[in-house]
C-alpha cells in the first residue's frame, strides 16, 4: 500500500491503525453492553435495548460533534487524536467496572462517554487526511481509511460474539481486552506527526444548533457540498438501521440466537470494506459522487430481496454481502468530495456537520427499529422493506440535486458502452449555447461527456405540470412551450442567458423544428447580438457491430460537428 503515502506515509499508517483500533472497541463494548443486559434481562427485551443502546451510543455525536470541529480548526489534530486515545483507555476502565458489577446504569454510562470520546475523534480523524496525503490521494485515503473501518466492525462484531460464546458469557474478560485495545490504540496514536493548526477564529459555544446551521449556510456556497454531507448521513441511517435490525432479523425469520444475529452483519461488514477500497480504485485521482449515485439505487433493490427472500440463510448472506460492497461505494466519494471541497479554514467544522447528520441518522435509525417493531408491530423483515422504499426516495432526490456530477460519470462509465461519441469538429467554448434538435433523450445527455458543466433546457409538454422537477434536477430544466416556436424560443434563451453567468454551456434541446433564421431572431432578441455565438449539434448516426465472448451485438456510434452561426 505503498502508493497511499507520498506525502507522509508512516503518519498515515498510524493514523490508520489508529482509527482502526477506536472503531475495533466501538464495536466490541457496544455489542458487550447489548449481550450482557440481554443475559440479565431475558430476550423478550432485545428490541428495547437494542433501540435504547443505539440511541444512547449517538448522543454524544449530536452534543459534541460541532464543538469537535471547531477544536479541530483552532489546535493541532494530531493532538486531539492523542487526547481521545487517552480519555479511551479511562472510559474503558470504567466500562471494566461496570460490566463487573452488572450495574445496567453504569454499562450505559460507560456507552455514552465512549461515543462522546469518539465524537471528539472524528472531525480530526477524518480532516488531518489532506494534510497527510497528496490532494490527488484523497479519494484513495478514504478509501483505505473507510476499508479499515469495516475490516474493524467485521473484527468488532465477530470477536464481540466469538468471546462471548468461547468464554460462556465472561463478559468481563471481554471489558479487559477493551481495555487492552485502547492502551495500544494510544500507542499508535504517538506515531501520528505533529501537524500545524488551522488557528480558526471560531470559538466553541453552547449554541452547537446555530453553529452547525451558520456552516451549512457557508456550505450552501460551494456547489453539491450540502447533498454530500446528507448522503453521508444517509449511510449511516441504513448502516445503523442494518445493524440494529439483523439481531431480531435473525431471530425471527432464520431462527438464530442473538449472537448469530450478530455473526451475519459481519457479511455486510466484510462488504463495506471491498467495496470502499473498489470506489477508491475507480475513482482513481477523482471524486466520484456520481458512483454514489448509481450505488444508492442498488441499496434500494438488494433491500427488497432481504425481505422477500428472508427466510434463506444464504440468500441474506449473499445479499448482505453485495449490500456492504454497495454501501462502501456509496459512502467513500461522498467523504471525499466533503474533504477535497470544504474550505481549508473550516473544514473540521464542515465534517462536524456531516458527522452531526450521521448521527442523526443513526438516531434516527435506533428511533425507526422501536416505531416500526414494537408501534407498528411489523416483523423485521418488514422493516428492510420499509427502509427500501426510503432509500429509493431519498436517492432519487440526492441524484437529481448531484446531477451535475452523476451525469457526466453516467455518460463516461455506462452510456459510452452502448453510444459512442465521435467529434467531427473542437468542442466549443464553455459558454457556447448549443442547439441540439433531437427525437432522442440520450443525444441530449450523451452531451456531457465532452461539455461536463452542462444545463439542458428542454420544452415539454407533458413535463410542465410537474413544477418539482426543476427544483430536483439540477442541470435540466423544463420549460413550458408557447404555442409559437419564436415564442418558445424567446423563453430557451431568457433562461440560457441566467446559466451564461455561472460559466456554464446551455443545451436548447427540443423536439419541433424550427429554422435558423428563427433561431438567431430569437437569440438576437434576448442577447442584443451574438456575444456568444450559437452552435448548431448535427448528429449521423451509425450502428457498429461489436462481438463479446460469443455474441454479436451493435453499438451506436454519433459523430456530433458543431456548426457555429
Amino acid at each position: 500500500m505503498r502508493w497511499l503515502f507520498r506525502t507522509d506515509h508512516r503518519s498515515f499508517y498510524c493514523l490508520n491503525v489508529t482509527q482502526f483500533l477506536g472503531a475495533l472497541n466501538d464495536n466490541i463494548f457496544k455489542l458487550l453492553v447489548i449481550y450482557l443486559l440481554i443475559h440479565v434481562k431475558g430476550p423478550a427485551a432485545a428490541n428495547s435495548i437494542l433501540s435504547l443502546a443505539g440511541a444512547i451510543f449517538v448522543i454524544p455525536f449530536l452534543l459534541f460533534s460541532s464543538s469537535a470541529g471547531v477544536l479541530a480548526d483552532r489546535i493541532s489534530k494530531s493532538t486531539i487524536i492523542v487526547f481521545t486515545k487517552i480519555l479511551e483507555v479511562l472510559i474503558m476502565l470504567f466500562g471494566l467496572i461496570a460490566v463487573y458489577f452488572e450495574w445496567e446504569v453504569g454499562s450505559f454510562s460507560a456507552l455514552f462517554l465512549m461515543a462522546m470520546q469518539s465524537a471528539i475523534f472524528g472531525p480530526s480523524k477524518y480532516g488531518i487526511i489532506p494534510e497527510l496525503v497528496d490532494p490527488k490521494m484523497v479519494s484513495k485515503a478514504n478509501g483505505s481509511m473507510t476499508s479499515f473501518t469495516y475490516l474493524a466492525i467485521i473484527l468488532g462484531t465477530f470477536l464481540a460474539s466469538f468471546i462471548t460464546d468461547i468464554t460462556d458469557k465472561n463478559f468481563v474478560l471481554e471489558a479487559s481486552f477493551c481495555v487492552l485495545v485502547a492502551l495500544i490504540g494510544l500507542l499508535t496514536s504517538f506515531g501520528i506527526r505533529r501537524t500545524e493548526p488551522q488557528n480558526s477564529p471560531k470559538k466553541i459555544t453552547p449554541f452547537f444548533l446555530y453553529e452547525i446551521y451558520q456552516t451549512l449556510k457557508s456550505s450552501w456556497r460551494v456547489p453539491h457540498l450540502l447533498p454530500a454531507i446528507y448522503g453521508t448521513s444517509f449511510f449511516l441511517f441504513i448502516g445503523a438501521f442494518t445493524q440494529l435490525n439483523i439481531i431480531p432479523f435473525a431471530m425471527q425469520s432464520l431462527g438464530l440466537t442473538e449472537v448469530g444475529g450478530g455473526y451475519l452483519f459481519l457479511s455486510t461488514a466484510v462488504g463495506i470494506a471491498v467495496g470502499a477500497v473498489l470506489a477508491g480504485q475507480l475513482s482513481k485521482d477523482r471524486v466520484e459522487p456520481g458512483l454514489s449515485c448509481i450505488a444508492g439505487f442498488f441499496i434500494s433493490i438488494f433491500l427488497f430481496i432481504l425481505y422477500f427472500f428472508s427466510s434463506s440463510l444464504m440468500i441474506t448472506i449473499i445479499t448482505l454481502s453485495l449490500l456492504g460492497v454497495l454501501g462502501g461505494a456509496y459512502l467513500v466519494p461522498f467523504d471525499a468530495f466533503i474533504q477535497v471541497y470544504s474550505p481549508d479554514e473550516k473544514r473540521g467544522q464542515v465534517i462536524a456537520a456531516a458527522n452531526f447528520f450521521s448521527f442523526i441518522g443513526v438516531l434516527m435509525a435506533a428511533f425507526g427499529l422501536y416505531f416500526i417493531s414494537e408501534e407498528l408491530g411489523f416483523s423485521a423483515a418488514s422493516g428492510f422493506a420499509l427502509i427500501g422504499v426510503l432509500t429509493l426516495i431519498s436517492n432519487i432526490v440526492v441524484t437529481g440535486r448531484l446531477s451535475g456530477l452523476f451525469l457526466p460519470f453516467f455518460v463516461q462509465k455506462i452510456l459510452k458502452r452502448f453510444r459512442k461519441l465521435k467529434l467531427a469538429t473542437p468542442i466549443p467554448e464553455p459558454t457556447t449555447v448549443v442547439i441540439l434538435q433531437s427525437n432522442s433523450w440520450w443525444d441530449a445527455v450523451l452531451l456531457f461527456s465532452c461539455l461536463p458543466r452542462l444545463k439542458i433546457l428542454i420544452p415539454d409538454p407533458y413535463m410542465r405540470h410537474f413544477p418539482w422537477f426543476n427544483g430536483l434536477v439540477d442541470s435540466i430544466r423544463i420549460i413550458p412551450p408557447e404555442p409559437e416556436i419564436r415564442a418558445t424560443l424567446v423563453a430557451l434563451f431568457g433562461q440560457a442567458k441566467r446559466f451564461q453567468g455561472q460559466n456554464s454551456s446551455v443545451c436548447l434541446f427540443f423536439h419541433r423544428r424550427a429554422d435558423s433564421e428563427e433561431i438567431i431572431e430569437a437569440y438576437k432578441k434576448v442577447f442584443g447580438r451574438l456575444k456568444v455565438g450559437i452552435v448548431f449539434a448535427n448528429w449521423k448516426k451509425e450502428r457498429i457491430a461489436k462481438r463479446f465472448l460469443f455474441f454479436r451485438y451493435y453499438q451506436k456510434q454519433i459523430t456530433l460537428s458543431f456548426e457555429k452561426d
